[in-house]
């Protein structure tokens, strides 16, 4: 059967589609640039099951949010993932998978516990810059995924977790990314974006200062 596959993030250069089949193995196949998205076609076997991924510029992998299900693995990982019976259908869920964001914002430290303080300027005394995301009504298992951004908007790196819940739908889930602060990393204005199962929810930012004075002691937090 002929499946149409579709990446709809237009920033990339190139996006490679990633696909596993259980039969098969693994190959990569460039995807063409349309007007509004790469897409590639693919011819899908009876009797066999596909993961996949799209790799974005080499360096972002990021699921496909209409893919029938998603399917983790035992390292971490986490794919789409098409399925195919015997006659050639293609199965689904046997429920509705939701999440919804209920918060994200900036600290300077993972807190389990007790008071969180949320700033959006960050200097080199800072060891890290986090990310709290508070999700709410989980069902499923789903990517999350940050692309974080340097001042000149050249892409830095892509923090990636797996939120799930596979019995029933649950509440006040909470999950942290995060990046180093070092030496190297250039002062100004950073951008983060935000995707859950690949697709876009959000764009913010934060600063790196080059001291620790000044606008490092303005609290600022995201409203979702």
């Amino acid at each position: 059967m002929k499946y149409r596959f579709e990446c709809t993030f237009l920033e990339a250069e190139r996006v490679y589609l990633e696909i596993i089949s259980e039969k098969t193995g693994k190959k990569y196949i460039p995807m063409t640039r349309g007007d509004d998205s790469f897409v590639c076609e693919l011819d899908l076997n009876p009797s066999d099951i596909y993961r996949y991924i799209f790799v974005i510029d080499d360096n972002i992998r990021l699921i496909d949010w209409a893919a029938p299900f998603t399917l983790p693995t035992e390292d971490g990982q986490i794919f789409s993932c098409i399925a195919i019976n015997a006659n050639g259908e293609i199965l689904t869920y046997d429920f509705e998978p939701s999440i919804y964001v209920k918060d994200f914002s900036f600290c300077n430290d993972t807190v389990e516990s007790g008071e969180l303080i949320y700033k959006r300027a960050f200097s080199r005394k800072d060891e890290k810059v986090c990310v709290r995301i508070e999700y709410k009504d989980v069902l499923g298992f789903h990517q999350s995924s940050i692309l974080w951004y340097k001042p000149n908007g050249e892409f830095f790196d892509q923090s990636s977790g797996i939120v799930w819940s596979d019995d029933e739908r649950m509440d006040n889930i909470t999950e942290w990314h995060y990046i180093q602060i070092s030496d190297e990393m250039p002062t100004g204005k950073w951008k983060v974006k935000f995707f859950i199962d690949g697709l876009y929810i959000l764009e913010d930012y934060f600063v790196i200062t080059p001291s620790v004075y000044g606008i490092e002691s303005g609290i600022l937090k995201t409203n979702v």
